[in-house]
């Protein structure tokens, strides 16, 4: 899929594909992860990104690849507005660090509000870009609805849509095109496919038992 169709992650059922890469001919891709999260709620995954705190939390999230942590434009218990600062592996240390900024947006400037209200869950939805330039080169959403057994996160990377975070400047069609192929490449792909199901899965084992140590909520 691509982003103009992100408003069918609120329907029923499941995609093609759920988990892999998906290439399109003008140097978009989309990199999709399922993970299924038993015992676990939409609700404590909102909480897991307004409690995430510096680089020692972050390491629990994914002990190998996770190596720094911090945060800008934060507020107390919420991640909305706030930019994630990041230094991380992404598939193993046998790759690059990827220093990463990841800007957090309202779920209803992705989706359709009226849509996205009926959604029995919650979509965690960020603008991501670097840290070495002030650059964003694609959209995030874990998108996380409930069910019987728990919940499941369907994670949709959408790399390639490149803007300058100066509002002011346009950057031109040819050289976005440059940028979309120096910056958005198989192995980035790849890397960002395998870390997704891991650390994800990494977030399923534990999250819900801390959820419910820190928060003192044994409701399901």
């Amino acid at each position: 899929m691509r982003f103009e169709n992100v408003n069918d992650l609120l329907k029923p059922g499941y995609f093609k594909v759920e988990s892999g890469v998906i290439d399109f001919d003008d140097g978009f891709k989309t990199v999709c992860a399922l993970t299924r999260m038993p015992g676990c709620r939409a609700k404590m995954v909102a909480w897991w990104f307004g409690w995430l705190g510096g680089t020692d939390q972050y390491k629990i999230w994914h002990p190998r690849d996770h190596l720094f942590s911090d945060w800008e434009n934060r507020q107390p218990g919420s991640y909305i507005g706030a930019s994630h600062l990041v230094h991380e592996y992404l598939g193993g240390d046998d790759g690059p660090v990827y220093k990463l900024r990841i800007n957090f947006r309202s779920p209803e400037e992705f989706f359709d509000a009226e849509a996205y209200a009926a959604f029995d869950g919650v979509a965690v939805c960020a603008r991501t870009g670097s840290l070495d330039a002030p650059i964003n080169h694609g959209r995030t959403i874990h998108c996380v609805r409930n069910t019987d057994f728990g919940c499941e996160m369907r994670s949709r990377f959408f790399l390639g849509d490149i803007e300058s975070r100066d509002a002011s400047i346009v950057i031109p069609s040819e050289r976005l095109s440059e940028l979309r192929g120096q910056r958005v490449t198989d192995e980035l792909a790849r890397r960002l496919h395998r870390h997704a199901g891991e650390e994800m899965g990494y977030l399923a084992e534990f999250l819900p038992v801390l959820y419910r140590q820190v928060t003192g909520d044994a409701r399901f």
